[in-house]
C-alpha cells in the first residue's frame, strides 16, 4: 500500500497501512523511524536536540500525524510519501492524488541547487541528482559520488595491529611469552611479536565495498557503472558481512575526516539494508528532509545570488550579537547570554536587511482592506513579530521582514503590507512578504518571478 499525505496531516488508525494498524506494527515503525533519527545529521543539520524521533507523531488511538518532514517513510512493505503543505492550491486542498514523488523529487533537487545549509556533499552535481527517480536513488547518486572522489583523492590505507608468532624480531618482542611459552616448550627460535601493517584490506573498505554490493542491483546504469569501478578499485579488499555496528568501530584521523561522511552514510544505508535494496515486502527505507530547513536555505541562497549581484552580501544565520549582552552575578560578570541568529542577514549599498523566514501558511494579502488587516492581524504568529522587532532594535534599523511561502501556481501578490511598531527611539517597519517556492513546468518563470520579489524587496 502507497499513502501519501501532505505535511502536518493527522492519519486515523483505519487509514494506515494494513501492517502498520496494530499496536506492535506502530511500536516496530517507531523504533525503527528513531533509528533513522539519531543518524540524520549524515544528511543535514536541522539544529534540533530532540532525542526522541520527530518524523511523525504518534497519537493516543494509534493515529499518527506528519510533521514538518518531507520525504518517503518505506516499512514492512508499506509507504508513507509526505508531500510539502505548500503543494497544496489552497490552505484547505487535501487532494494528494496527482501528486508524484517526481514532482517531490524535482523541487528537492532545485531546492538543493541553492540551500547552502543543507550539510549534503555533493550539491553541485545537479545533473546526476536530477537523474533520480526517487530519495533513495537520489541518496545513492550522493554516496557514489563521494566515495567516488575520495577514492580519486588516494585509496585509504590503515594501519592494523597484527600478533604473530615469528622466527625473527619485528615490531615489539613479547618478553614475557618468550619466557614463560617458548623456552620451555623448546622454541627458543620463535618470536612472538606485535607489530602494525600498513594494510588495504582494512574495516573502511570493506564496509564501502559491501555498502556497494547491496545498492548495485537497484540502481541506475549511471550509478551501477561507478559502484562497478569502485568495486574494481577494492578488488584486493575481503568480501565480508557488514552491520551497521561496524561503522563504528573505526577510529580516523584527522587526515582521512573525508571518510567520516561515507562511514555514516553507509551505517544509514545499512541500517536500512534488506536483500539486495529491492523493492519487495521486506524493504525498509526512510529518507525524509526538514522543509523549514529547505525554505530558509533555498530562499537564502537565491537571495545570496540576487543580492551579490548587485554587490551587496548575504549572510544566513548570523550569530554575533546576544539578546543579554552580559549576566551580572554578586558583583561578578558572567557573560553574555541568548545568541541571537537572523535566518538572513543582507547588507547592500550601506543597508543592513533583517529577514526572518517562516515556513508557515499564510493567505494571500490581497483583496479588499478588512481582508488584509484581517491576514496580517491573524495569521502571522505573535512571537515571530516580537521577535524580528527585537532585531531591529538591536541592530538599531527600521525595516525587517517576515518571508512566507506561496502555493502553487500563484503569482506574487501586486502589493506587500506593512506592519508599523511604534517606538520613542523610532518606528519599525515590519515588512509581509509571500515567496514563490515550487516549481511546476516552467521552472524558469518561477526563478524569474521570485527575482523580481526579491528586487522589488530591495528597490534593486
Amino acid at each position: 500500500m502507497i499513502l501519501s499525505r501532505y505535511e502536518e496531516t493527522a492519519i486515523k488508525n483505519s487509514s494506515l497501512p494494513p501492517s502498520w494498524r496494530p499496536q506492535r506494527g506502530l511500536e516496530e515503525l517507531e523504533d525503527f523511524l528513531q533509528h533513522n533519527w539519531d543518524q540524520r545529521a549524515v544528511f543535514y543539520d536541522d539544529g534540533r536536540f530532540d532525542t526522541k524521533q520527530q518524523f511523525l507523531a504518534f497519537a493516543a488511538r494509534g493515529g499518527v500525524r506528519t510533521k514538518n518532514y518531507i520525504g518517503t517513510i518505506a516499512f514492512a512493505g508499506e509507504q508513507l510519501n509526505i508531500y510539502p503543505k505548500m503543494f497544496r492550491t489552497e490552505a484547505e486542498d487535501q487532494d494528494t492524488e496527482e501528486l508524484t514523488q517526481n514532482h517531490l523529487m524535482k523541487n528537492l533537487v532545485l531546492w538543493l541547487e541553492y540551500c547552502n545549509k543543507v550539510a549534503y556533499p555533493f550539491i553541485n552535481i545537479s545533473t546526476e541528482l536530477s537523474e533520480a527517480e526517487d530519495l533513495r536513488e537520489l541518496f545513492i547518486t550522493l554516496y557514489v559520488g563521494y566515495v567516488r572522489a575520495a577514492i580519486e583523492r588516494g585509496l585509504y590505507y590503515q594501519y592494523v595491529e597484527e600478533t604473530e608468532d615469528i622466527s625473527y624480531i619485528k615490531g615489539k618482542f613479547d618478553f614475557a611469552d618468550y619466557v614463560v611459552r617458548k623456552i620451555p616448550n623448546g622454541m627458543s627460535n620463535r618470536f612472538r611479536c606485535p607489530y602494525s601493517v600498513f594494510e588495504f584490506d582494512n574495516w573502511v573498505n570493506r564496509v564501502i565495498k559491501y555498502t556497494c554490493k547491496q545498492m548495485i542491483g537497484s540502481t541506475s546504469r549511471r550509478n551501477q557503472d561507478a559502484i562497478r569501478h569502485i568495486l574494481m578499485k577494492l578488488g584486493e579488499v575481503s568480501d565480508v558481512h557488514c552491520s551497521p555496528s561496524d561503522c563504528d568501530r573505526v577510529r580516523l584521523s584527522k587526515m582521512h575526516s573525508n571518510y567520516r561522511i561515507i562511514l555514516s552514510m553507509s551505517k544509514m544505508f545499512l541500517l536500512n539494508k534488506t536483500s539486495g535494496l529491492t523493492m519487495d515486502i521486506n524493504e525498509s527505507f526512510c529518507f525524509l528532509f526538514p522543509t523549514e530547513l529547505l525554505f530558509e536555505g533555498f530562499i537564502g541562497g537565491f537571495m545570496q545570488e540576487v543580492v551579490e549581484d548587485c554587490g551587496g552580501r548575504v549572510r544566513l544565520q548570523q550569530s554575533d550579537m546576544h539578546l543579554i549582552e552580559d549576566i551580572q552575578y554578586a558583583g561578578q560578570s558572567l557573560g553574555a547570554a541568548f545568541t541571537m541568529r537572523h535566518d538572513i542577514l543582507v547588507e547592500l549599498s550601506g543597508k543592513v536587511f533583517v529577514l526572518d523566514t517562516k515556513y508557515k501558511q499564510v493567505d494571500r494579502f490581497e483583496g479588499d482592506t478588512e481582508t488584509v488587516k484581517k491576514v496580517v492581524s491573524e495569521e502571522p504568529k505573535q512571537t515571530d513579530i516580537y521577535q524580528v522587532c527585537e532585531y531591529a532594535r538591536k541592530r538599531n534599523i527600521s525595516d525587517v521582514y517576515l518571508l512566507y511561502p506561496m502555493y502553487r501556481y500563484e503569482n506574487a501578490e501586486p502589493h506587500y503590507p506593512v506592519g508599523k511598531s511604534q517606538s520613542e527611539s523610532g518606528d519599525i517597519n515590519i515588512h509581509f512578504i509571500r515567496l514563490p517556492f515550487i516549481f511546476e513546468e516552467d521552472t524558469n518563470q518561477v526563478k524569474a518571478q521570485l527575482k523580481i520579489v526579491i528586487e522589488r524587496l530591495f528597490n534593486l
